[in-house]
């Protein structure tokens, strides 16, 4: 393993529901998105080497909120509601979305965002949109494979291509498995690559 995967301080500092709320010290910030129950919490725990720094429901839709979690005492890492919104009214729903619509396009500390698609369930519409929205805001976007222990071979090309027709052939999105632990260091010097802009 990495050393840098076994040398992590993580702590959850803040749970935000509107701009105010966001973490201002200045420190670079790179959240995760993804559809529900696409692996966002578990990937989080995995990244942090703590198995319940982030909750994990057997309900998408658990993540309401904005979480932030500080990283080294050097940058947050950031968990978002699931888009999709699995179990949440329409009120609801329209609530969280404008949240990650309006930290996406405003926050001053946002480097970047790791978005995940389920490998085995491919890229769905609702994926796409909201591709096209955090880019058309200008913010770097890493797609990654999730969950690719559960999927063949096929299904993997299939969500690769449906991806790459999006963002374009030369963007090689990352695959991922946290149970057996596939893509996890090349995730962190994404990381690490992205903040570490922010030091120079």
């Amino acid at each position: 393993m990495n050393e840098t995967m076994m040398n992590i301080t993580a702590e959850f500092t803040t749970a935000a529901t509107k701009l105010s709320q966001i973490p201002d010290d200045g420190l670079p910030q790179v959240a995760f998105l993804g559809r529900s129950n696409a692996g966002k919490s578990s990937l989080l725990n995995a990244l942090s080497g703590k198995k319940k720094l982030v909750r994990i429901s057997s309900k998408p839709g658990k993540t309401r909120e904005i979480n932030f979690f500080k990283i080294n005492q050097a940058f947050y890492l950031v968990d978002l509601p699931g888009v999709g919104f699995a179990g949440v009214d329409f009120n609801k729903m329209s609530e969280m979305e404008n949240g990650i619509r309006a930290y996406v396009e405003k926050s001053k500390n946002l480097r970047g965002i790791i978005y995940l698609i389920d490998s085995k369930v491919g890229l769905q519409p609702i994926d796409v949109e909201t591709i096209e929205n955090v880019r058309a805001a200008g913010c770097p976007i890493l797609p990654v494979m999730s969950k690719c222990d559960k999927a063949n071979q096929s299904e993997q090309a299939k969500t690769r291509n449906a991806i790459q027709k999006i963002l374009g052939n030369d963007v090689k999105p990352l695959r991922l498995s946290v149970l057996k632990k596939v893509g996890m260091e090349e995730i962190w010097q994404e990381i690490l690559s992205t903040v570490a802009v922010e030091a120079k």
